[in-house]
């Protein structure tokens, strides 16, 4: 069986409490260490990343929280301290050897979240190409 490596990165944003910013970083889980920058020249703007996946918050060792909801609670925290007008864009790349390639991102403002997947978009976008609603194709595996 082959392994999942990905890995994933912000845009730079600003927050409303930096401090409690730091605090969610702590809490911040992945497959390795997350790193978070404060910009070199923009200061008050901040990045994180993860060299592998990321796999949420967690507040606690103790927390027995699935990937999904470890994730669904990252991004309320983070969308509580976003000020009017700023948004997070955190991008994941990764593959299983050539079974198959994800590239994802989740936009983060302080009133909604959305994901979206690059081979979905894809995929539309070929289906207006080609004037095809039903037009379909495997990408995986």
């Amino acid at each position: 069986m082959a392994n999942y490596y990905g890995k994933c990165r912000t845009n730079y944003f600003a927050v409303t409490d930096a401090e409690k910013f730091a605090d969610i970083m702590k809490h911040l889980s992945g497959e390795s260490e997350v790193a978070f920058y404060e910009h070199d020249t923009d200061k008050g703007k901040y990045m994180f990343y993860c060299e592998c996946n990321l796999t949420g918050y967690i507040a606690n060792p103790d927390d027995d929280y699935s990937c999904d909801e470890a994730m669904d609670k990252m991004t309320n925290e983070l969308q509580k301290i976003l000020p009017d007008g700023e948004a997070i864009i955190l991008t994941e790349a990764g593959s299983e050897k050539m079974r198959y390639i994800l590239c994802t991102s989740t936009i983060i403002t302080n009133s909604e979240i959305k994901h979206i997947n690059l081979a979905n978009i894809a995929l539309a976008t070929a289906q207006e190409m080609l004037k095809n609603p039903n037009y379909t194709t495997e990408m995986d595996y």
